[in-house]
């Protein structure tokens, strides 16, 4: 196509085409009586011919080139990137209210775990101070049935209840509790007896460490 483009510019500086044929100029006379188009109009035509097909074939080879740039998308990576610190950010946010609410509930769990064992403690010492009282008031009733007669003794511990009733008898010597057992009734003595014998032997045992 360019070189059509070529040939036609040289016609119509009226150069020598090389490789062309010289043909000889005709005379008026042997001249059709048409007029023919003179030769620069012959050559401006095919120039603006040839002008004509290479103008749409550079406008086709110019298009993809620029079609790729009105197609071309913006970039989107930077709001994802964003977005994704956002996240972690909030996460890590959640993360640290959770992290302080679980010290807080540490916190008030060791408080009651204090008070539970001040309570347990307080408690401890109120059973060994009635346990001690207890043993006290024992002893007591033991020296106040020793000092009894055989007979007077009897008649009470008759009274009284089975384990209270044990519990003086073996505080007291072998002997003054046998004389009281004497003086108390067959079945109620029988019963004392066997109660006192399971005393003693669990008394016996060793204590397990």
């Amino acid at each position: 196509m360019l070189a059509g483009v070529k040939l036609a510019l040289l016609l119509v500086m009226g150069l020598t085409v090389p490789g062309a044929k010289q043909t000889k100029p005709l005379s008026v006379a042997q001249s059709s009586p048409v007029a023919a188009p003179s030769a620069p109009a012959k050559a401006a035509e095919a120039v603006r011919a040839a002008i004509l097909d290479v103008a749409p074939a550079q406008a086709a080879q110019q298009a993809p080139a620029q079609q790729p740039a009105k197609d071309k998308p913006a970039p989107a990576a930077a709001p994802e990137s964003v977005l994704t610190i956002q996240q972690l950010k909030e996460k890590a946010d959640a993360l640290d209210r959770q992290e302080k609410a679980l010290k807080t509930l540490e916190t008030d769990l060791n408080a009651r775990l204090a008070k539970l064992q001040e309570l347990e403690t307080m408690l401890k010492g109120m059973l060994a101070e009635a346990k001690s009282i207890k043993e006290e008031k024992m002893r007591h009733l033991i020296d106040v049935y020793t000092n009894m007669k055989s007979k007077q003794a009897a008649s009470v511990l008759e009274t009284l209840d089975e384990g209270i009733a044990v519990k003086i008898l073996a505080g007291m010597k072998g002997r003054q509790a046998g004389e009281i057992l004497t003086n108390v009734s067959a079945k109620k003595a029988a019963k004392l007896s066997e109660m006192l014998t399971k005393m003693q032997a669990m008394q016996d045992l060793p204590e397990t460490p």
